[in-house]
């Protein structure tokens, strides 16, 4: 047998062989593109992560300084996409008694003390803080949120944006805002557009809100 050959190959037909040599081949170039994908993906993709969760963990402020904190009616607590969110994110807005207010797929609306709110997702997950840059205007939202809330029915994503009955987390904390004060969060032309999803990013991303603080838990 030839150095280099296999069992049958001594009999297999010249288009057999020659086959079997290009199948080695690409299974070799399959073996060094895995290994330089692998690389390029720890040091790419894989470290950024590690450093950006590093950077994150020594930004952000435990979860006990958020619960000492005096948050004001109007405030919304924002937990970026996790497992507990389903990946989608979460919100709720603080009510004139100092309640999160939030709606919810098991609620459909729930009103909780911040403690209790906090149990309800995972170790590891963020918090964000947001308040409103303009005063009194997140009292009005709240003082509409402990109006409303009862009114919400069911927990559906909804493209009505008018709609209080079928309504998500997001969607009700920009109601709060238009209906009482003009505020157009998500940052369109509500008058032109009755239509659309308010995603909580959106929300997030929102130039008449500032951020009081970020948290872990």
């Amino acid at each position: 047998m030839k150095k280099g050959s296999t069992p049958g190959q001594k009999n297999a037909t010249f288009i057999q062989r020659l086959l079997y040599r290009a199948n080695r081949k690409r299974i070799k170039w399959s073996e060094i593109y895995l290994a330089t994908a692998g690389v390029l993906h720890r040091l790419l993709v894989e470290g950024r992560r590690k450093r950006s969760a590093v950077k994150r963990l020594q930004q952000d402020m435990p979860l006990s300084v958020l619960t000492s904190m005096k948050l004001e009616p109007g405030d919304i607590v924002y937990t970026p996409s996790s497992e507990s969110t389903y990946y989608a994110g979460h919100m709720g807005i603080i009510g004139l008694d100092g309640k999160v207010y939030h709606v919810h797929p098991y609620g459909p609306v729930f009103a909780d003390t911040l403690d209790w709110y906090l149990t309800r997702f995972y170790e590891g997950d963020r918090f964000i803080v947001f308040r409103s840059k303009l005063h009194q205007v997140g009292t009005r939202a709240a003082e509409w949120v402990q109006e409303h809330y009862e009114q919400v029915k069911f927990y559906r994503l909804q493209t009505n944006l008018l709609s209080i009955e079928r309504n998500y987390c997001s969607k009700f904390i920009y109601q709060a805002y238009k209906f009482t004060s003009g505020l157009d969060l998500w940052g369109r032309r509500f008058t032109k557009l009755k239509q659309g999803f308010i995603y909580p990013f959106r929300i997030e991303r929102s130039s008449d809100l500032e951020v009081l603080g970020t948290f872990y838990k």
